[in-house]
C-alpha cells in the first residue's frame, strides 16, 4: 500500500474551537453511555417494578442499539446543511427528554419508546461529535488527542457513570438514577448553549455519501481491521461474567472489583492511544490487537485465579479503552476530508458490531462453552493482526491538526 507522508496531509478546518466546547461534546457523551447502558446494572429493579420478566427487561438494552445504527446514517442526510451546533444541542436535548421519560415511565410500553427515542440521540450524536472533533478542539491541537478527549467520556461512564447509577438505584431506586443523568444532560445543554462554536458543514450530506470511508484506500483497510477486532471484543465480552461466575467460581463482590477494574483500565487505554495515535495509529492498533490475543489466550487457563483474574481483566480493559479511541484516529488520519460524510456509516457499522457480537457471544456461551467462544474470536484478532501487517504495510500517520 502506498505511503503517506506529512507533505500531503491537510488541516482539518474549524472556527472557533475551544477546551470548553470539546469539553461540553465529552461530558454530554459521558451522559450518553451512562443513559445507554445504566439499565444493564438495573434490569432486575425495572423487571420487578414493571412485573415483567428479566427476559424482556432486556429490551431496554436492545432497542437503543438497533435504533441508534438506525439513526446514525440517517440523521446526518435529514439535517441537510443545517449548523452542527443545533444538530449537538437537539441530540441532547432528546436525551434529557428520553431520561425524563424513562424516570417516570408508568409502564413497559412508555418505557420501551423512551429508549427508542434514547437510541436516536446515540446514533445522531456520535455520527455528528467524532466527525467534528477537530472543529471542537482548540487550534493546533493533534487530531487524536482531541479524538481522545471525546473517547474519555464514553470511558468515564462505563468506569463512574454506570457503576454510581446502579448504587443510587439500590438505595433511591432505579428511578432516580435516570432523573439524575437527565438533570447532568440539562446542565451539558446550558454549557453547549454558551460554548459550542457555529459548526456549518462543509456540504450536505446525502445518501450516495455514506460511503465516503468505504472509497478511501486506507480507510477500507482500516475499516476491515476494526470490524474484526470489534467482533472479538463484543463477542468474547459476553463470556466474562459468566466465566467469573461459573469457571472460576468469584463472589458477586469480586467479579463488580474486576469490572470496575477493567473501567479504570480503559482510562489509561483511552489516554495511550490518543498519544500513541498521534505517532503512528498502524502501529497502535497492532498492539491493541496484540494485547487482545494475549487475553483471550491466557484467560481460559490463567484467570481462574485471582491474580491472574486480575492481570489479564486489567489488559483487556486498557486495550477496549484504547480501541474505539484508535478507531477514529485512523479514519482522521488516513481520510480527513472523508470523515464528515463517511462517519455515519461508520457509527452504524459499530452500532451493527456491538449488536451482533453480543448476540452471537451469548448464543455461544448459552448453548455451547464459554471456552469454545473465547478461543474462536482469536481467530477474528489473527485476520485483524496480518491485515494490519499486509493490506496496511507501510502506512504512516500524516501529521493531522485541529487548525483554523
Amino acid at each position: 500500500m502506498e505511503q503517506s507522508s506529512s507533505s500531503d496531509a491537510r488541516p482539518i478546518e474549524t472556527t472557533q474551537g475551544s477546551w470548553y466546547a470539546i469539553l461540553a461534546v465529552a461530558i454530554a457523551a459521558f451522559a450518553l453511555v451512562t443513559s445507554e447502558f445504566l439499565p444493564v446494572g438495573v434490569l432486575n429493579s425495572v423487571a420487578a417494578d414493571l412485573n415483567i420478566s428479566v427476559g424482556t427487561a432486556g429490551l431496554i438494552i436492545t432497542l437503543p442499539g438497533v435504533m441508534a445504527a438506525i439513526a446514525a446514517p440517517l440523521l446526518p442526510i435529514s439535517v441537510k446543511q443545517l449548523d452542527r451546533r443545533y444538530v449537538l444541542i437537539l441530540l441532547t436535548a432528546i436525551m434529557v427528554i428520553a431520561n425524563t421519560i424513562t424516570a417516570f415511565a408508568n409502564s413497559f410500553h412508555v418505557l420501551l419508546l423512551s429508549r427508542l427515542v434514547l437510541g436516536i440521540s446515540i446514533g445522531g450524536f456520535w455520527a455528528t461529535a467524532i466527525a467534528l472533533s477537530g472543529k471542537l478542539a482548540p487550534p493546533h491541537l493533534p487530531i487524536a488527542k482531541a479524538t481522545a478527549i471525546v473517547m474519555a467520556g464514553v470511558t468515564f461512564a462505563t468506569v463512574l457513570g454506570v457503576p454510581i447509577g446502579t448504587w443510587l438505584s439500590e438505595f433511591y431506586g432505579w428511578r432516580s438514577a435516570f432523573g439524575i443523568t437527565a438533570a447532568i444532560g440539562l446542565i451539558v445543554l446550558v454549557v453547549q448553549l454558551i460554548f459550542l462554536p457555529e459548526l456549518k458543514p462543509e456540504s450536505a450530506i446525502h445518501l450516495r455519501d455514506l460511503p465516503a470511508l468505504l472509497r478511501t484506500p486506507k480507510a477500507r483497510s482500516g475499516m476491515l481491521i476494526v470490524l474484526l477486532i470489534g467482533l472479538a471484543h463484543f463477542c468474547a465480552y459476553s463470556y466474562l461474567a459468566p466465566f467469573f461466575k461459573n469457571i472460576a467460581g468469584f463472589d458477586g463482590t469480586t467479579i463488580s472489583s474486576l469490572l470496575l477494574l477493567y473501567g479504570i483500565a480503559g482510562i489509561f487505554g483511552n489516554a495511550f492511544a490518543g498519544y500513541s495515535g498521534n505517532l503512528n495509529v498502524r502501529y497502535t492498533l497492532a498492539f491493541v490487537g496484540i494485547c487482545f490475543a494475549i487475553v483471550f489466550f491466557g484467560f481460559p487457563v490463567f484467570a481462574v485465579n485471582q491474580f491472574g483474574a486480575i492481570v489479564l481483566t486489567a489488559l483487556w480493559g486498557f486495550a477496549f479503552g484504547a480501541f474505539p479511541t484508535s478507531a477514529n484516529i485512523w479514519m482522521f488520519v488516513h481520510a480527513p476530508h472523508a470523515v464528515e460524510k463517511g462517519m455515519p456509516l461508520f457509527v452504524g457499522m459499530f452500532q451493527v458490531m456491538i449488536a451482533t457480537g453480543s448476540l452471537l457471544g451469548g448464543y455461544v456461551v448459552d448453548h455451547f462453552n464459554e471456552n469454545i467462544l473465547i478461543y474462536g474470536v482469536i481467530s477474528f484478532v489473527a485476520l485483524a493482526l496480518i491485515s494490519i501487517f499486509t493490506l496496511a504495510k507501510g502506512l504512516n500517520n500524516p501529521k493531522i491538526t485541529c487548525e483554523n
